[in-house]
């Protein structure tokens, strides 16, 4: 037994539990009288055990809580590397990489390759139905379209545009699809024009399945047979640049046998489909469609053609790295009594409702920009 004497405050808590806590004068000397000091001492004691007892139970329980709080800690770590994991790899430092990129054996794109994206001081707008006019800063390096905007000329009766500034002129042309039906192709030739683009095929937007035009080959037949010169396209929806390589091959079986004075044209949309359907190539990365024509463009000329693309303003703009396709025959659609494109063309779809003698129906009328 602890041998410390209580003090005054001490016993006189003790006295008021024994008592029935009623601290009175009266209580107080009566317990003085009848209480021994072994009492008192042993509450003391039992009090102080009790008290321990209690300080142990706290620790235990905030021992306790302290493991919930680490486990919980380890679990969120876990978690979090998980996720990280799932994302990609954590870099710590900047690593340069090389990736080559091969297509097929005997194509090679190189992602190495330092192209030009410096801006000039020239500016040009883009109208927009969400943001309304958009200021652009123009490429540097890009060819720019010089054109003399008198020198071209709408013909009020038929709504053909001709263009002439002595130096460059225009020669009439149309493209044409399944869509178009049967066409007199010697009517054509006499009312004018001088040269067809066809399609050959296309790709599924949604199905991704590759198909022929189911009109190309009395198309192309009927308008070199008429003396029409003739190039074609293809409407692509690659998501890859394996897709791109396959459509460039169906393109090339469907052309064998003919000699194109046009490129083969590489012909990508946004897709605006009535039944709500999205495109497969909705979302496709810049970088990834100028892959896929480069890809297209290396493989049709092996076998001796050129390659081109056909685009309006936005897609020129927002949806190619001119500066890798700079060197290639720009096929421009805007629909305007000029070329409303900044950069350079050396084709002008100008209208999607003409008519031409030959053909029932609508037709896009063209012309292509020669140098004298």
């Amino acid at each position: 037994m602890d041998e410390r004497t209580m003090t005054a405050e001490e016993r006189e808590k003790a006295l008021q539990e024994i008592t029935g806590g009623v601290a009175t004068a009266e209580k107080t000397e009566f317990a003085d009288e009848q209480i021994p000091n072994e009492m008192l001492e042993m509450y003391r004691s039992s009090n102080e055990r009790k008290n321990a007892s209690e300080v142990r139970t706290y620790k235990t329980i905030l021992g306790a809580l302290c493991a919930v709080v680490a486990l919980l800690a380890v679990a969120v770590v876990v978690v979090s590397v998980g996720w990280i994991t799932e994302q990609g790899t954590v870099v710590t430092e900047i690593q340069t990489v090389e990736i080559p990129t091969v297509v097929t054996e005997y194509i090679a794109i190189d992602p190495t390759s330092e192209y030009d994206h410096e801006l000039s001081e020239d500016t040009f707008t883009l109208s927009d139905s969400n943001y309304g006019t958009i200021l652009m800063y123009a490429l540097q390096n890009v060819g720019k379209n010089e054109y003399d905007e008198e020198c071209f000329i709408v013909d009020e009766e038929t709504g053909y545009i001709t263009y002439d500034d002595g130096e460059t002129y225009s020669i009439m042309g149309i493209d044409v699809s399944v869509y178009q039906g049967d066409i007199d192709w010697d009517a054509v030739k006499a009312a004018g024009v001088e040269f067809a683009i066809i399609r050959c095929g296309y790709r599924g937007y949604v199905t991704g399945t590759v198909n022929e035009d189911s009109n190309f080959r009395a198309n192309i037949k009927g308008a070199t047979d008429a003396g029409i010169k003739v190039g074609v396209y293809f409407f692509s929806q690659a998501l890859t640049t394996e897709e791109a390589l396959e459509e460039a091959e169906f393109c090339l079986d469907l052309v064998e046998g003919y000699d194109l004075d046009y490129p083969i044209f590489f012909d990508w949309e946004v897709v605006i489909d009535a039944d709500g359907d999205t495109a497969r190539t909705a979302y496709i990365d810049p970088q990834q469609l100028t892959d896929n024509f480069l890809t297209f463009a290396a493989r049709v000329e092996i076998d001796g053609y050129t390659a081109g693309i056909y685009a309006n303003k936005k897609t020129v703009v927002w949806k190619y790295d001119l500066s890798r396709v700079d060197d290639y025959m720009m096929w421009f659609a805007g629909y305007s009594d000029t070329p409303t494109l900044y950069y350079d063309l050396q084709m002008w779809q100008y209208s999607s409702s003409g008519t031409v003698d030959g053909i029932s129906g609508s037709v896009d009328l063209n012309i292509a920009f020669v140098e004298r």
